[in-house]
């Protein structure tokens, strides 16, 4: 079936200025989102830059069952078993073109064109 990943710094977590290893309050909808997929049998990883650091792994693994959320992978590693990718980053690119997608109401902050992204 593949997998969902979710980021975690502003998705799951509010994202806390000069973060390090202090871990943001839930972000309710978002959890209660990722409950409802495991429930529904889907496999849930947490996709995040703090998967570079063991000691980031293992907070964010005890956050994660502090909140319900159980013992996910954290990762930050893709592969071919992702399906779909939540983060409050990235700007979604039509695939095998290059071009953003058009259908999308934001935009990038980081280019001159109108390029809209999912939010």
């Amino acid at each position: 079936m593949g997998w969902i990943g979710v980021d975690f710094d502003g998705v799951l977590a509010v994202r806390v200025a000069e973060q390090g290893s202090r871990l943001g309050k839930p972000i309710v909808p978002m959890v209660s989102r990722v409950k409802d997929w495991l429930r529904d049998g889907y496999e849930v990883r947490v996709f995040t830059a703090r998967a570079g650091d063991r000691q980031q792994v293992k907070l964010v693994k005890k956050w994660l069952k502090d909140n319900g959320l159980g013992d996910l992978v954290v990762t930050n590693i893709k592969d071919e078993g992702l399906i779909e990718l939540w983060d409050d980053r990235a700007v979604r690119v039509v695939s095998n073109t290059g071009a953003p997608c058009s259908s999308c109401a934001g935009y990038s902050r980081l280019s001159r064109q109108d390029i809209k992204t999912d939010c």
